[in-house]
Parts: C-alpha cells; structure tokens; sequence
C-alpha cells in the first residue's frame, strides 16, 4: 500500500487542529468543495476558473496535491505528520474518503481522516532516506521508498525494521520533490548525532550563547543537579538576562520541562531552556505556552536554527567539527 506525507503548514499551524480533529490536508481557500470532480481533467479546468492568478506551474503543483488528496489516498494507507511544533513524527491510517471542511479555518479546507496510530514519535526512529521523504516541498506526497509502509510501522512499534529490498526503478520519485535545504539539515541532524552526543551536546549550546555574548559555565559529565548550563551577560556571567539550561538526547517530557521551571524559579533565573534532541512529548509545548517570556523549548530543528545563526561568530573547535557553508536555493510554491 502506498504511504503519504502530509505537512501541517510551513511552521506547523495545522498541526494540533489535525492531532484533535484526526484528519489531514490543507487550505487552498480558492479551490471549492472537490467532492463531485469526476476526474482531474475537471479539477485543473475548476482550478484555472477559481484561480487565474496562480502560474501554469503552481497550478499544475496544486491540482496534483488536490488530486492526490481527493482520489489516490486510498482508506487504509498510511500517512505521515512531520511536526515541527514537537522536533516528532505522527504516523496514522487514512479512514474515510475526502471531505470539504469550513469549520475549521481557512488553513484546513481539503481533508482527510486518520485513524493516529502514534503522535509522538522520535524523528530518529525512522531512517534517513525517509526522513528526507518527509522533508519534502510538497504538502501531500507520496513516499517512493522502498518498503516504507513496514519500516515505518516497525519505528512505531518498536519493531526490528525488516529487510530493504530494492525500490521500484519505475517509481515517480519526482513525486517527492526532495527539498535540498531540507536534505542538507537531515544530514547536519545526522552528523551531531554520531558525533556529538551526550555532554558534548551541551557544550555545542554552549558554544552556541558564547557565539551571542553570553558567558557560560558548563557543569562537568556526571550528577549535575539537573543544571547543564548556566549563562548570563557581563564578564563573570551573573548580569541580566540569566539563562539556566539542560539538555537531553532523547525525548523530553512533562516532567523533565517541570524540574527545570523550578530550578529557573530557584535560582531567580530569567529564563530556563530545555533542550531535546529528540523532541518534546505532546503536553510539554502546551504547558510552556503558559511561560512563553521566561520558558524557551529547542527541539533538534530549533537547535540548528540557532547554530545556523551564530555560525559564523562560534568557536573554531565547534566549527572544526562541524564545517557548514552557506547555501541559497529556490524555493519553488508547495500550497
């Protein structure tokens, strides 16, 4: 069976209302209910009519994601949520047909159900070459590797992964529309990830607010007291803004986000940061929106938003292990 991506917006606003409301798609506020278009001959001529001002090529982009959506997502396939609100994956199955929805946004207007089978799961459970499918420019694509749809269920459950077999040579593969930024961060997410790992990590943000004019310490490997890092302004690092901070490879939970509120609110820091390699469970982002000035939440994709600007300022030992070049690309209309 066929396995689909489908993203919850560029910075992840569908996100939760797709979780509560289990289903997936997106807006294209133009197009109007697609139930009764026969083929997708009649979707591009409806297309064309609702929306003049989109080019040739967005329009044919579009019409292929609306047609997906509407007719080559079969019930029971699975499908794929990478969530940028959480640094995590959802996974679930398609359980209904197409539905045009207007009561809930004009962000969500061609839909899906899904059954979740799983909400919060570790990007790095699943591997790389489906991660660069999920990083895709497309908001609904097709996943054109070989035997994803078992892979991924085995990175669910917990499951050995079964063999690879050769991909189909006559797979659309354009399908996917690999976005090469979103490729490159994988394989820099790839990099820290065998060769940065446990204290290093802290030491990398670290090595990330010295690059901002903060002064650091960084506790030593071992019992800590749950306190990472410490870092404030001015030469001995004890001036506003004071930045207490721990840093986990793996998953962060409610409880973990709690005990470094408490030692912020102890040590009458200005803000706590929590960082999570692997993402944050559900409640955590929910809980922090209440602290949203003194509580910073970074996720692996919030950590290298943070590398990528302050590289050029960062330490020489840090950039030794981790040489980065800028590079530009086009970023071609994916909704």
């Amino acid at each position: 069976m066929a396995v689909w991506t489908v993203k919850g917006g560029r910075h992840g606003e569908r996100e939760d209302r797709c979780l509560e409301h289990r289903l997936v798609g997106g807006g294209w506020e133009q197009i109007p209910d697609l139930s009764n278009i026969p083929d997708k001959e009649a979707l591009a001529a409806l297309a064309q009519e609702a929306a003049p001002d989109w080019a040739a090529r967005t329009r044919s982009n579009y019409v292929g994601q609306l047609w997906s959506l509407r007719e080559r997502m079969k019930e029971g396939e699975l499908v794929v949520l990478p969530l940028k609100t959480t640094g995590t994956v959802a996974v679930g199955r398609v359980t209904g047909p197409y539905a045009y929805r207007d009561d809930l946004g004009s962000d969500i207007k061609h839909t899906r159900s899904v059954e979740w089978l799983a909400t919060d799961v570790p990007r790095d459970n699943f591997d790389q070459d489906l991660l660069y499918s999920f990083g895709a420019f497309l908001t609904v694509g097709r996943v054109n590797r070989d035997n994803a749809e078992a892979r991924i269920h085995a990175a669910i459950t917990g499951t050995p992964a079964p063999e690879r077999v050769e991909a189909d040579e006559d797979a659309p593969e354009a399908e996917e529309a690999i976005d090469p930024a979103q490729l490159a961060r994988e394989q820099i997410r790839q990099q820290i990830t065998e060769t940065i790992a446990g204290h290093d990590l802290a030491d990398l943000v670290g090595a990330i607010f010295e690059a901002r004019g903060f002064t650091v310490t960084v506790s030593p490997p071992g019992a800590d007291g749950g306190i990472d890092l410490l870092m404030g302004s001015g030469a001995t690092g004890h001036e506003s803004p004071t930045v207490v901070a721990q840093i986990k490879t793996g998953q962060a939970g409610i409880e973990q986000y709690r005990a470094i509120f408490g030692l912020k609110e102890a040590l009458k820091a200005d803000q706590g940061l929590l960082v999570a390699w692997r993402g944050f469970q559900g409640t955590v982002r929910r809980e922090a929106r209440a602290a949203h000035f003194s509580m910073l939440l970074w996720d692996a994709d919030d950590l290298l938003d943070a590398l990528f600007e302050s590289y050029d300022s960062i330490r020489d030992d840090v950039r030794s292990r981790l040489p980065l070049e800028r590079t530009w690309v086009l970023v071609p209309n994916a909704e």
